[in-house]
């Protein structure tokens, strides 16, 4: 927490001491009708509500973004952000579930654009069927270098600071703090036609049950091409191996091992100005040598994007 405080506080003292400029609101809205996983790695629980193992479900999806960003004196810039996320499972009782996440940036670059800062401070709550399943808060740094002073080439150096707190979960010893640094490279045509994207991570989790504690490497590769003025195609792969530092349970006692694959491809068709329509398929595998979490299956998603 002082961590996330700290971040906000350092932008906000920024902010009031800088000239005041013209601001802009912006709001993206992803809504969709997709096949995926309800959970994310970091929901780390046995069983899914009431005991239901853990598999892919298609439902509803609506991820919408309110954004309100301030230039302030020089190449400095404030952003204010409020993330709604809501999805409704049609298939899946009980994993309804609502993110809010309110967050705030720091950007600022160098006469030159060679070099970027990013400071980040956000605070997450996760809800299902109106209960508490976690909250977040956290802080990332991020050092982009750009040594021809454009997006062809770009190195990101980032480091995230986050502590998950599962008080309301039926499980208990799930909360832990988190450490994840790594760098991502691109590779950009000077017009945009096309990216190529490399990324590397490593992650610790501190939990407060030695059981859910675990270091992750997290590798991912990714390629967009434009396919005429108003299609782009893309290719992805991201790729998670994750070990666990304690036995799983006393009744089960085995380290807890799990590799996550998921590859994907993707085609968004520009409708107008600010609508785009999109839709990816691709696959899913969850390897874990605990039965309820080893799953996997073909995914996809379908939907319409709106900017304002």
């Amino acid at each position: 927490m002082r961590i996330v405080f700290a971040a906000a506080g350092l932008a906000l003292a920024a902010g009031a001491a800088a000239e005041a400029q013209e601001g802009r609101f912006e709001f993206n809205s992803d809504n969709m009708i997709a096949r995926d996983d309800p959970f994310s790695p970091d929901d780390e629980l046995l069983a899914g509500p009431g005991g239901q193992p853990f598999g892919l479900a298609t439902g509803f999806d609506s991820n919408n973004w309110a954004r309100w960003v301030q230039p302030l004196s020089g190449r400095q810039v404030l952003r204010f952000e409020q993330q709604v996320r809501g999805r409704t499972y049609f298939d899946r009782d009980g994993l309804d579930s609502l993110l809010l996440t309110p967050r705030i940036q720091y950007w600022n670059t160098t006469q030159d654009n060679t070099f970027q800062f990013r400071l980040m401070a956000a605070y997450s709550h996760l809800s299902r069927s109106g209960s508490t399943q976690w909250t977040r808060p956290e802080a990332e740094a991020q050092l982009r270098w750009r040594p021809r002073g454009d997006r062809t080439l770009e190195t990101m150096g980032r480091l995230r600071l986050n502590a998950y707190d599962f008080r309301g979960a039926a499980l208990q010893g799930l909360s832990s703090t988190r450490v994840r640094a790594g760098v991502e490279q691109y590779v950009r045509a000077p017009d945009d036609s096309w990216e190529v994207r490399l990324s590397a991570f490593r992650e610790t989790a501190d939990a407060d049950n030695e059981a859910f504690s675990f270091d992750e490497t997290r590798l991912g590769a990714g390629v967009s091409w434009r396919a005429g003025t108003r299609t782009t195609l893309g290719l992805a792969a991201d790729y998670r191996d994750r070990d666990y530092k304690d036995v799983f349970s006393t009744a089960l006692p085995v380290t807890r091992s799990d590799q996550r694959l998921l590859a994907e491809a993707r085609v968004e068709h520009q409708l107008g100005e600010r609508t785009t329509a999109f839709a990816a398929a691709g696959y899913l595998d969850n390897q874990s040598n605990i039965a309820s979490r080893d799953y996997g299956g073909a995914v996809w998603r379908l939907g319409v994007r709106f900017r304002f």
